[in-house]
């Protein structure tokens, strides 16, 4: 059974490590809209979004529970001569007054708990984030292939047999409890937020292939996950 700091020390894989298509999308409209500046990471991992958006100019602040991860993130940052805050911290604990950040990503990584831990979460990044600030969040679906399977430990809260188990190393998320969300759950959960898209899509991952390291994206067949994109009310 893995840690998450186990599943860093064995290498950010090229999986975890090429930034998701939707969140850059989402950053350069943050970037044309010009109202977003500070953005808060939170389970930044080794900075597989932090380092370009902070590369595009935003003020970005990345939190994990891991210490490899943040070692191998504040590694990256010096290699690309760019800045951010990094703490290790756990993510219901984030180091920073009220209303500081002007959007949040919360990208495959607030969901590793039951539904109480989740909510709580869901209660800090509102309260972290300035009214009308922008935050993108994705959580597994109870469509998701995994759902039911492994051994339960809270209401749709499953310690899974791997997520992806087969593409990491140490059989990827063996041993770490996922939450698989409802769409009802989601929109309970951020009922302090305005939802602008709440869409259903199966994951894709990313691998570089070939002598020109081309990023090819992999569909994970039936690992249905929830993209939400919410406004801070």
């Amino acid at each position: 059974m893995a840690t998450w700091d186990q599943i860093w020390q064995s290498g950010a894989p090229d999986l975890w490590s090429i930034p998701d298509r939707t969140v850059l999308e989402l950053a350069s409209r943050w970037k044309a809209g010009g109202t977003v500046r500070r953005v808060l990471d939170l389970g930044c991992g080794a900075g597989r979004h932090l380092l370009p958006l902070a590369a595009e100019g935003f003020l970005m602040t990345g939190i994990d529970h891991a210490p490899s991860a943040i070692a191998e993130c504040r590694s990256r940052l010096d290699q690309h001569g760019l800045k951010a805050e990094l703490h290790c911290a756990e993510m219901t604990e984030i180091p920073y007054a009220d209303c500081v950040f002007d959007a949040v990503i919360a990208f495959n990584s607030i969901y590793h708990g039951p539904a109480a831990q989740l909510r709580r979460i869901a209660e800090l990044l509102h309260a972290k984030l300035r009214p009308g600030g922008a935050g993108f969040i994705t959580l597994p679906s109870r469509e998701n292939r995994m759902y039911g399977k492994g051994e339960p430990v809270g209401p749709h809260t499953f310690v899974n047999p791997g997520m992806f188990a087969g593409l990491f190393p140490n059989d990827g998320e063996r041993g770490i409890p996922h939450y698989f969300a409802s769409e009802a759950d989601v929109c309970s959960f951020f009922s302090g937020f305005h939802v602008l898209s709440l869409t259903q899509h199966e994951l894709h991952l990313a691998s570089v292939k070939g002598p020109d390291h081309a990023v090819h994206w992999l569909r994970v067949p039936k690992a249905f996950f929830w993209n939400l994109e919410v406004i801070r009310k």
